[in-house]
């Protein structure tokens, strides 16, 4: 249904969107990520950057999921630190081996911070981010040695 949509209606952002979840389920990353781009492009908001931040997240490419983690903050500030950017980026910097930024991003973290492990970060509580953040860091360094 979103292919015939796009097919429609080839400026809809809408379409691309749902199109990059459904290739996300699928596993087809790389084509989630085209649907991304498109959607930037139509409609740069602070969640297409954090959603498009998130496939590249899916596909080991870290250093570009914080560049789109950055844009969406800068877009809304108020808006990102709403959502789950804090969490994201500070997964993403623990996997690129940046222990000082990804702790700064676990203490902007709400004190009362839950989750079940979205999208693949880290689950649980704030301290138990925290720990499982300093665990990715050191993994990430040890990969590098």
């Amino acid at each position: 249904m979103a292919e015939q949509l796009i097919q429609a209606e080839p400026d809809n952002s809408d379409a691309y969107y749902t199109h990059h979840h459904v290739l996300t389920v699928l596993g087809r990353h790389e084509e989630a990520l085209a649907d991304m781009d498109i959607v930037v492009r139509l409609d740069p908001q602070w969640v297409t950057y954090e959603s498009r931040a998130n496939v590249l997240r899916n596909l080991g490419r870290y250093q570009e999921a914080v560049e789109d983690l950055d844009r969406a903050e800068t877009i809304d500030p108020e808006g990102w630190n709403g959502g789950f950017g804090h969490l994201f980026r500070a997964d993403c910097h623990a996997r690129l081996g940046n222990e000082e930024a990804a702790l700064a991003d676990c203490a902007a973290l709400p004190e009362n911070h839950w989750t079940p492990g979205l999208l693949g970060a880290p689950k649980g509580t704030k301290p138990e981010v925290i720990r499982e953040v300093r665990r990715l860091v050191a993994q990430a360094k040890s990969a590098k040695q």
